[in-house]
């Protein structure tokens, strides 16, 4: 068990709380490690009331510590949720043998071209289960868009499939308990609501936070890139490249997860010619797998209007020389980390004379001069 993480202009790596957890002890431990952060945790500032915190200011050791100390106590709690719950042990809690993590695809990028429409999104949306023969299909929204529409048509499928609705961290809905049989005509009913677009959690698939659209701290429109980013790779035939994950915040924030991403870009106020531009910093090597987490390192800063082709020349890059089976990361470390990587794309920051070209003065989606107007906001990181 891991606790104490966190994202947020300050990540900090989840913490290993003991070497084994038993599964009869597992609920009581969520428990205690509410009750100490409940306990210990900064009431005065917003900004502060998170446990990654905890750790700075009392140690790692010490919070282990506590959380024991509450965990040996909550046996004379009413509260206190003995043993395993009924639903596991009439259930089980065997994996289904196939993880939902984005697969390496074997070294090179995914071909659908000679295939049918089905015959595609059956290749690359749907997960089988190797341990207990599970079958699950990913539906794809869009920058994590959905309609009414297609809400309650999903809320129908639900219902004459008899499947489990799920929402994934790349924002889309995976259904399961399929089975082969319904494979056909579910595909034909997502087709008609506009969700069957093969390559769902691919390259194609990047994941924004709502940006400065709804956000008073974003300083940049993410979804706009997000938006570009996926037009750049579908131009360039590398939007079915398996393996790599692109991720977007519009500020330092990290609601996009930018830091724990192959390729992550959050948002900043760059000056030009003596005028404000909008800007990204790209991360490249995020990773969270294999009992270990990587925070994505700065690769270079781009203009908003370069960052495109900037995935473009790095996922190409990755896609012509990967091995076998081989992860972005894995080809990051091998091609010399992201400093490496980044002189690929530092020929892009630069800004051309606003009079030749205002679009990069001007942020995707909006009409007007860029301006990093930055209010009040809900958001606690």
């Amino acid at each position: 068990m891991f606790f104490a993480g966190g994202l947020g202009a300050n990540p900090h790596p989840a913490q290993a709380l003991e070497e084994f957890t038993p599964r009869d002890q597992l609920l009581a431990t969520l428990e205690a490690i509410l009750r100490v952060q409940n306990n210990h945790g900064n009431r005065d500032n917003k900004l502060r009331a998170r446990m990654k915190w905890l750790v700075d200011t009392m140690g790692v050791e010490e919070l282990r510590e506590r959380i024991f100390k509450e965990r040996k106590f909550l046996i004379a709690s009413a509260t206190y949720p003995a043993g395993v719950p009924r639903v596991v042990d009439e259930r089980g809690d065997a994996p289904a043998g196939v993880g939902t993590e984005v697969p390496a695809d074997l070294g090179s990028p995914v071909e659908f071209r000679a295939l049918d429409p089905f015959q595609k999104w059956n290749l690359a949306n749907v997960v089988r289960g190797r341990a207990n023969g599970t079958v699950s299909a990913y539906t794809w929204c869009r920058l994590g868009d959905i309609t009414t529409a297609q809400f309650r048509g999903l809320a129908q499928v639900q219902r004459d499939f008899g499947v489990e609705v799920r929402i994934t961290n790349r924002q889309n809905f995976v259904l399961r308990a399929l089975t082969e049989e319904q494979l056909p005509s579910l595909f034909a009913r997502l087709s008609q609501l506009g969700m069957a677009e093969s390559g769902a959690e691919l390259a194609r698939d990047v994941v924004a936070c709502p940006g400065a659209d709804t956000c008073n701290l974003a300083v940049t429109q993410s979804r706009g890139l997000a938006d570009d980013i996926g037009n750049a790779l579908e131009d360039a035939g590398l939007s079915e490249v398996g393996g790599v994950r692109i991720n977007i915040s519009g500020c330092t924030n990290s609601c996009g997860q930018h830091h724990i991403s192959d390729i992550g870009f959050f948002g900043l106020e760059r000056r030009a010619h003596g005028r404000p531009a909008p800007g990204y910093q790209m991360l490249l090597g995020g990773r969270v797998a294999n009992m270990e987490i990587q925070f994505g390192e700065k690769a270079s800063k781009l203009p908003a209007k370069r960052a495109s082709e900037a995935v473009v020349r790095v996922v190409g890059k990755f896609a012509a020389e990967r091995d076998a089976g081989e992860t972005f990361s894995q080809w990051l470390d091998r091609a010399g980390g992201a400093k490496q990587v980044g002189t690929l794309v530092a020929d892009l920051d630069n800004f051309p004379d606003p009079d030749e070209h205002p679009e990069f003065y001007i942020d995707f989606d909006e009409t007007g001069p860029y301006e990093a107007a930055v209010g009040d906001s809900e958001c606690a990181t």
